[in-house]
């Protein structure tokens, strides 16, 4: 009978190689036949050779890549915002100056081919910039979240899923998740089918502040004994905010309407394949030892609390980690390998700490010292 060691030893010499494949190729028109068999995605017609494309937001995490990727490929880009928020980047792009909560006459008289929301939150924040763009754009595509299901214990947990808390009325919702289900409700009932909704898990990379990623790319680098939460088998997903960026912008050339999980790797990954797979980008010297969930629930570690951005798989999170994007990699979504990502991603982090002294602010290392020295006191 093969021990958890002996699967750990497996992961080990295996995971390193498979991380480090290739992503499939991207080709657009395969990817848009395969799309109009799944019945929600719609392909209207060939690509667009140049779109005027209004972004709400695009200076914080995902925008900045989406509008990179849309003037890669020729398209004319207009960014609203508050213009707070990294002012520096895209200084030959045109910028309206509001306030989704506030002003939004910046975008009066105004028409675009499409248009990306990546910072809508809310019904009210949704129902404003409705009203303002339903006559002033053929395609609007918002970013919701995985977080809108009520639960993940279906066999195959696709789009169809159930939305939302199931045991308390609408009028109390609350939290990001409920506020999201809200806010895709408002957006499918103001651009009916003009909508596209993708559904990201945790979107990592380069540019990601809430290090929930980039923690175990800095952690294993450093080397030494590195807990991981969990079993070596529990199932992780994530996207890399690059593969959405262009994903988005596929989209909106093929001008396909629908809803997208837009969870990767395209085969599941196991939370040893994950790190054994950042492992193999790395030079240093290390070792994972996996710590049971109850155990640090007991000393109030919790998943997302904030590491790390996968669930144990049980419960209403059974199939967490196992979320279905076939409808959106049949649209186009493509997945890089983690190799990349990885690498990518601690290149972004080691250039951050050189010019600021950036210290990440997830998980303290005398904290993870002191519960594996309690883990291995309780063995």
């Amino acid at each position: 009978m093969a021990t958890r060691r002996d699967f750990i030893e497996r992961a080990g010499a295996l995971a390193g190689a498979a991380a480090l494949g290739v992503a499939a190729p991207s080709g657009a028109a395969g990817a848009n036949s395969a799309a109009r068999t799944t019945g929600k995605a719609d392909v209207r017609k060939g690509s667009r050779q140049t779109m005027s494309i209004l972004i709400l937001g695009g200076t914080g995490f995902i925008g900045p890549w989406v509008v990179r990727r849309a003037i890669a490929r020729g398209h004319e880009v207009v960014l609203f915002n508050r213009g707070q928020t990294n002012v520096h980047l895209f200084p030959h792009v045109e910028k309206l100056v509001g306030d989704r909560d506030g002003d939004l006459s910046a975008l009066q008289g105004r028409r675009w081919d499409a248009v990306v929301d990546n910072s809508g939150y809310n019904a009210n924040q949704l129902e404003r910039s409705v009203d303002m763009l339903k006559d002033a754009t053929d395609q609007y595509l918002f970013t919701s979240t995985r977080a809108v299901y009520h639960e993940f214990t279906a066999p195959v947990m696709n789009e169809e899923a159930p939305l939302g808390p199931r045991d308390i009325p609408e009028s109390e919702w609350v939290g990001y998740g409920p506020n999201k289900v809200l806010a895709e409700r408002v957006v499918r009932e103001g651009f009916g089918d003009r909508t596209l909704i993708a559904r990201p898990p945790v979107v990592v990379g380069p540019g990601d502040l809430t290090d929930r990623f980039t923690y175990w790319v800095d952690r294993i680098d450093d080397g030494g004994e590195v807990l991981v939460w969990g079993d070596p088998t529990d199932p992780v997903q994530f996207v890399d905010v690059r593969d959405l960026a262009e994903f988005y912008i596929n989209l909106l050339e093929h001008e396909t309407r629908g809803i997208f999980n837009t969870n990767g790797p395209e085969a599941e990954l196991s939370s040893a394949e994950l790190v054994y797979g950042i492992r193999a980008i790395t030079a240093s010297p290390v070792s994972f030892t996996w710590v049971d969930w109850d155990f640090l629930a007991e000393r109030d570690l919790h998943p997302q609390n904030p590491l790390p951005f996968w669930q144990p798989p049980r419960g209403r999170y059974l199939n967490y980690g196992r979320m279905d994007s076939s409808r959106a990699i049949a649209a186009g979504l493509r997945f890089r390998s983690l190799a990349v990502t990885a690498s990518h991603t601690l290149d972004w982090h080691r250039n951050r700490e050189n010019l600021g002294n950036y210290q990440l602010r997830v998980f303290n290392r005398d904290v993870e010292a002191r519960v594996l020295a309690e883990w291995r006191a309780a063995r």
